[in-house]
């Protein structure tokens, strides 16, 4: 029985960090959205606030597919793999990335 906890609190936690990757890729969304947005170009198209965003997490993220403006597949060390969707970004609201 400690043994079956001990797994499912390091799943959970590898799920924490998934999340914690997740939300990483959604606040460096959000920051190249807005400073499209203050440019003195002004919004373009969600190619742009693509293309300006840094989707590397680090070695422990390696994304196996993708990522593209709809998403890809990270996988966390090499372990969990998670697929994700990336809503695109508009000029109202800044695109979101998701399990």
């Amino acid at each position: 029985m400690v043994i079956s906890k001990f797994i499912d609190l390091d799943a959970a936690a590898r799920n924490r960090v998934i999340d914690s990757g997740i939300s990483e890729l959604n606040g460096r969304e959000s920051l190249a959205w807005a400073s499209i947005k203050v440019s003195s170009a002004g919004w373009q198209n969600d190619n742009a606030v693509f293309s300006a965003m840094d989707t590397y997490l680090g070695p422990d993220y390696p994304w196996t597919v993708g990522p593209t403006e709809n998403g890809g597949t990270i996988r966390f060390q090499s372990e969990t793999e998670i697929a994700l969707t990336r809503t695109a970004s508009s000029i109202s609201v800044a695109g979101k990335w998701s399990k």
